[in-house]
């Protein structure tokens, strides 16, 4: 990603700059939200195995790349409530030229945030998206997407009616593209945990007992510890939370609901049907 002017770089390596690099090039506005904070990881230390009872999955026992794989296959299919912030961390404008808060001091304060919304399955969910001064609200049922947005939407898009009420598109619409990997929740942990992201996993503890025994997964940029996914030690290691931070900014999410009956309505406000 190009850094902007007067606005610095977000380096690679890490949770947060591989979120922020995929949604922040949408807008230039900043707003400062002192309601995000950092992260402390919740697991830490990496390779400590637990044994497996035979009433858990195992997930603790794999490796990273393994543990990913079985974590997004499990949430391919499943309908899920998921919702989340990623909050960019920028030089503390009163820390001078900001040289010392790049240099990990810690004197940062909150930039741009992306907050999203998700509920469903794949092709038949809802999205509500805001990236800096960008807002989206989607409805797919199959290839087709009836959105909405505000006039920054708009812009970015073409979409002029969609600033009146909802536009259909193609799920495949560069329209959509522009938003990826938000768009999914498979999409969105592929990108923030993959083999593009930079950082490695390792499965650790267990936690908790019975349905509710949670396995947290070490999330590493080289030999420090950013974060930890939580997934289910108990049938298909289904994610409930990831927490990550570093000097690039932070990310919180959080997954419910799985496979319930989540009762999507119909679109809404339908101005250009497909």
């Amino acid at each position: 990603m190009r850094a902007e002017p007067g606005r610095p770089r977000v380096r690679a390596g890490s949770v947060a700059a591989t979120a922020l690099a995929a949604a922040l090039a949408l807008t230039g506005c900043s707003g400062a939200d002192p309601a995000d904070v950092a992260v402390t990881p919740t697991a830490t230390g990496f390779g400590g195995q637990a044994p497996v009872d035979g009433s858990r999955n195992g997930i603790e026992t794999v490796d990273g790349p393994t543990a990913l794989r079985d974590v997004l296959r499990a949430v391919r299919s499943r309908s899920v409530v998921a919702t989340g912030t990623v909050t960019e961390l920028v030089p503390d404008p009163a820390a001078g030229n900001g040289t010392a808060a790049r240099e990990g001091s810690g004197d940062t304060v909150p930039g741009r945030t992306i907050r999203f919304a998700y509920r469903g399955v794949p092709d038949d969910s809802s999205l509500r998206l805001t990236v800096g001064d960008v807002t989206l609200d989607a409805r797919r049922r199959g290839d087709e997407v009836w959105v909405r947005g505000n006039r920054a939407f708009a812009e970015r898009t073409g979409l002029d009616d969609a600033t009146t009420g909802r536009v259909c598109v193609a799920a495949g619409s560069s329209a959509l593209r522009t938003f990826a990997p938000f768009t999914t929740p498979e999409d969105l942990l592929q990108a923030l945990l993959g083999a593009d992201a930079d950082v490695t996993l390792h499965p650790g503890a267990v936690t908790g007992s019975g349905k509710a025994a949670r396995a947290q997964v070490v999330v590493a940029s080289g030999s420090s510890p950013v974060g930890s996914l939580e997934v289910s030690a108990v049938g298909q290691p289904l994610p409930y939370s990831l927490r990550a931070a570093d000097g690039t900014g932070t990310v919180s999410l959080s997954f419910s609901s799985w496979g319930a009956d989540l009762g999507l309505a119909d679109p809404d406000d339908v101005v250009d049907d497909c």
